[in-house]
């Protein structure tokens, strides 16, 4: 299969959103039952049947269990009012002092500059570098300025994602963050493999 940047855009803008907002939201409560429901093997163009079909039980498992209790797990993972076990920004992995808004999350907003990408920080509450946001802008690219893509992941997602998803996935203790930390990585993975020497144009 060859990179698609519609694949890209509507995954990575799924993906997004799941991490940015709280699943009892309607919207939100409707995508978490949605993936439930699918069978990844056949409908998710990013990784191999095999790893989707883990993912998709996964999902059956926990993205049909109580809502709140979907929430609960939300608030526990990404809001506190406890130290984060797997805190979703990026500044926290790439910077020496592990903190957030620090020198790589400064990097992106320079860089999103120096592409004449707008921030509108004034949207959102989080820092540019938190997942959810991360993986919407890379929708974003895909849709708007796909030659961007390889060079956003390389320097900006893909140094600390995969370490992110990894404490996410210890973290989540079988809740639906699990399941979606296995499939962004799935995700993140495939396109990363696709883009390799194929930049999207």
């Amino acid at each position: 299969m060859n990179a698609n940047v519609e694949d890209i855009e509507q995954c990575a803008l799924l993906l997004g959103t799941l991490f940015l907002e709280r699943p009892a939201l309607p919207h939100c409560k409707e995508i978490v039952r949605g993936l439930a429901a699918m069978n990844l093997a056949e409908e998710w163009p990013w990784g191999t049947a095999e790893d989707l079909h883990a993912v998709s039980e996964e999902l059956a498992r926990t993205g049909r269990a109580d809502i709140h209790e979907t929430d609960r797990a939300y608030h526990r993972l990404f809001v506190g009012p406890r130290k984060l076990a797997a805190p979703p920004w990026g500044s926290v992995y790439l910077d020496s002092e592990a903190v957030v808004f620090g020198d790589s999350c400064l990097a992106i907003s320079r860089w999103m500059r120096a592409q004449g990408i707008e921030l509108h920080e004034a949207e959102s509450r989080e820092p540019i570098d938190h997942i959810g946001r991360m993986l919407a802008l890379l929708s974003w690219l895909a849709s708007n300025r796909p030659e961007l893509v390889g060079e956003f992941l390389d320097q900006h997602l893909l140094p600390w994602a995969p370490t992110y998803l990894e404490k996410l996935n210890s973290a989540a203790e079988g809740s639906f963050y699990q399941a979606l930390a296995h499939l962004t990585a799935i995700t993140l993975a495939s396109i990363e493999n696709e883009l390799a020497g194929t930049p999207l144009s």
